[in-house]
């Protein structure tokens, strides 16, 4: 499989112990691993364009985000990623209730499978941003999701490399933009920085690191 690049927002790693999630603690413990920082307000669609434009984003750039830097470096192809509403990509959905989580894990997880076998996958799941802010009490409900859905991800397929990420962690209140400072960095990418936190256009560039990787290794 190509590099995949998948956005959780919402994640992070105090629940992981909280919801006992077995696969997400294994790659805690086994792979590399950072925090991202994120400060408040954080907002999915800055946060997920500050990645696509390998730069800081305060406003919202008006462009097609197949133009963004990092999309035409990768030629990636985008899952449902929440810079708009509905989302962008080959899955979409509101920013709703809607969908419920378990539909829309399963369904960006089995079409990050389909298009990584041809070309690298930058990917969002949603649920928790979605939910956690009006309905906390679902938290353990969806990490479970979340890790049987990653175990059938990464344990039945050949990934050559992957970053799981969170631009910011836990929704914090009913408001938007109100989460946690503090988001996950899982990877099979080294961080550049081990004594500092992972800023949020980073993950752009350590993503396009990633796919030079396969390309030259590769040949191309």
């Amino acid at each position: 499989m190509q590099p995949i690049l998948l956005g959780i927002p919402g994640l992070e790693y105090q629940g992981f112990m909280e919801c006992e999630t077995n696969l997400l603690l294994s790659l805690m413990n086994s792979i590399e691993r950072g925090v991202t920082e994120n400060r408040k307000p954080q907002y999915p669609d800055k946060s997920w364009w500050s990645v696509l434009m390998m730069e800081p984003v305060k406003e919202v750039p008006s462009i097609d985000p197949m133009q963004a830097p990092l999309v035409k470096l990768t030629r990636a192809s985008l899952i449902n990623i929440p810079i708009t509403d509905p989302t962008y990509g080959k899955y979409s959905i509101k920013m709703n209730q809607e969908v419920d989580p378990t539909t829309e894990i399963n369904n960006v997880i089995s079409s990050v499978m389909v298009e990584a076998q041809t070309k690298p996958v930058i990917a969002s799941i949603n649920a928790l941003d979605r939910f956690l802010h009006l309905k906390p009490q679902m938290k353990c409900e969806i990490y479970n999701q979340l890790d049987r859905a990653l175990r059938n991800l990464i344990l039945r397929n050949d990934i050559t490399h992957m970053i799981l990420f969170s631009p910011y962690g836990n929704p914090q209140g009913p408001e938007e933009g109100n989460h946690s400072d503090y988001g996950v960095y899982i990877a099979t990418v080294t961080r550049p920085r081990h004594e500092d936190t992972v800023k949020v256009h980073e993950i752009g560039y350590l993503f396009n690191q990633a796919v030079e990787d396969i390309m030259t290794s590769q040949g191309l």
